[in-house]
């Protein structure tokens, strides 16, 4: 059986009590894979999947090789964010700061603590790296609830081989976010899940999860370019479709591609079977986020997965207010590419974004915050 790593946070109001379940399995074995679900509270197929991993794990436990760190209810909290019976995940009701945004940044503390001591043996470098990353997670000092929440998240997973952080979206097909220097080691996950996009950036802005921990190991190969540093961990975030997309088939049927996985990068012993499938992949700078030009109701003038051309009308938003006929706005793609993700209101307000489209261009008005809201 696992072990379970059960730690209460201590920064709560009076009364109150919450905690935080890590299932480890194999500890010590290599390499590590930690996932986690549900950091967006309101992710529901998120943390099916990782419960129906979690099962599948407990059956498994005999083959495995490496080491699996799961959490497959990364907030709690946030499951009990509720206001007048509409539940509230996605960012934390005091600070109003996104759940998935501003992870400890540890960049300078690891470069004052590693100068002296790196040197030209890769192993070497790398094991103080990690080492390094662990001692500064275990060390810092939250001022908050919700910057105590991340930290422990992140200090469970900051020296993982692979960090899998699983969420889902509003209304979407399956995709990723992957990091561009990992992208060899992810793309088996893509294939294994069946995603139909997947996005690439190093540095997308926010600080999100999935980019914490392999960003400073990027970001110290930069810092270092004399004294050679490994890929050290690998960051990806899988969208598991939309939020009403919840069934034990689909849980399932993601677990099994996760186990595929795990079997692909030597976690599970056992022959990975990953079918070829080949997912639209493109730099997150070539991905629009489409605005809503006015507050107002939407009718879909193209269905999820539409290939979309620049100019095309993809939904039209009926403004609400006015006098005589319904004024209507007509929104319309401004790239080629492959319609998502979109909304599941009807509502929207002005500017609030409607689409994503995955093309192939980079765009001139997507650069540095690469990240919706």
């Amino acid at each position: 059986m696992p072990q379970i790593i059960r730690r209460p946070l201590t920064l709560t109001a009076p009364g109150q009590q919450l905690e935080l379940t890590q299932f480890v399995y194999n500890q010590g074995g290599s390499p590590v894979v930690y996932l986690q679900a549900g950091i967006h509270a309101d992710e529901y197929p998120a943390m099916a999947a990782l419960e129906q991993l979690r099962a599948q794990l407990d059956l498994l436990e005999g083959q495995l090789l490496g080491e699996v760190r799961l959490v497959p209810i990364a907030n709690p909290g946030g499951l009990t964010q509720f206001f007048q019976t509409h539940h509230q995940g996605r960012y934390e009701m005091d600070s109003g700061e996104n759940f998935n945004r501003a992870y400890p940044d540890l960049l300078d503390a690891l470069v004052r603590q590693l100068e002296p001591k790196l040197g030209g043996s890769m192993a070497q470098n790398d094991a103080l790296i990690r080492a390094a990353i662990r001692e500064q997670a275990k060390h810092f000092k939250p001022v908050s609830l919700n910057k105590e929440h991340k930290a422990t998240l992140f200090e469970w997973a900051c020296d993982a081989d692979y960090v899998l952080d699983v969420h889902c979206d509003d209304v979407a097909e399956l995709h990723l976010y992957a990091s561009r220097r990992a992208q060899k080691d992810l793309m088996p996950l893509a294939q294994a899940l069946k995603a139909t996009v997947v996005m690439l950036a190093d540095d997308s802005g926010g600080s999100s999860f999935d980019e914490a921990a392999p960003g400073l190991w990027a970001a110290l190969a930069e810092r270092f370019p004399d004294h050679p540093i490994g890929m050290g961990c690998r960051g990806c975030t899988v969208e598991l479709r939309g939020q009403a997309d919840v069934s034990q088939q689909l849980a399932e049927q993601d677990a099994q591609g996760m186990l595929a996985y795990l079997r692909q990068i030597g976690v599970l012993a056992g022959q990975a079977e990953i079918p070829p499938h080949q997912p639209h992949l493109c730099d997150l700078e070539s991905v629009d986020l489409v605005p809503a030009p006015v507050a107002g109701l939407i009718e879909w003038a193209v269905p999820l997965g539409s290939q979309v051309e620049p100019g095309q009308v993809i939904a039209h938003v009926m403004k609400l207010g006015g006098q005589g006929a319904p004024e209507t706005h007509a929104v319309k793609a401004r790239n080629t590419g492959r319609l998502f993700t979109r909304v599941h209101r009807p509502y929207v307000r002005a500017g609030q974004t409607l689409v994503k489209i995955a093309g192939d261009e980079p765009l001139k008005w997507r650069s540095g915050y690469l990240l919706g809201d």
